[in-house]
């Protein structure tokens, strides 16, 4: 196993283990749901690192693409969040956003750590 493969791992896991301790409630996803959508989101970000690495993608461009999608989902979950609690929890497509985007952004913060780490391991 190389050091790249290892790292990104690593920091999966550490993405998990936050999760298991409050790391997207604390960010402001939903408690009921913080620990699955934390869980999914960073297996699915390693996956999509691995998928992308693997088809030939760069870790400074796979960092720029991880981390305007983490502003754009964090943006969005924030609105989703604002939208269906002024609905008084009857907007269900906010629910939905801010629900799903949380998926989202642990993938783009796993995605993009995991780039990043790559970048200076190179280097």
């Amino acid at each position: 196993m190389n050091a790249e493969l290892a790292t990104a791992l690593i920091i999966a896991a550490i993405l998990i283990a936050g999760s298991a301790f409050g790391l997207p409630e604390a960010l402001g996803a939903h408690p009921f749901w913080a620990v699955k959508t934390g869980a999914i989101g960073s297996v699915a970000g390693l996956l999509a690192y691995g998928g992308l690495r693997w088809a030939g993608m760069r870790s400074g461009r796979m960092a720029a693409l991880g981390g305007l999608t983490l502003i754009l989902a964090m943006v969005a979950v924030t609105q989703g969040k604002s939208i269906f609690a002024a609905s008084y929890a009857e907007n269900a497509v906010a629910g939905l956003v801010w629900f799903f985007g949380w998926f989202v952004v642990m993938a783009a913060l796993c995605m993009t750590l995991c780039a990043l780490a790559a970048r200076v391991l190179r280097r």
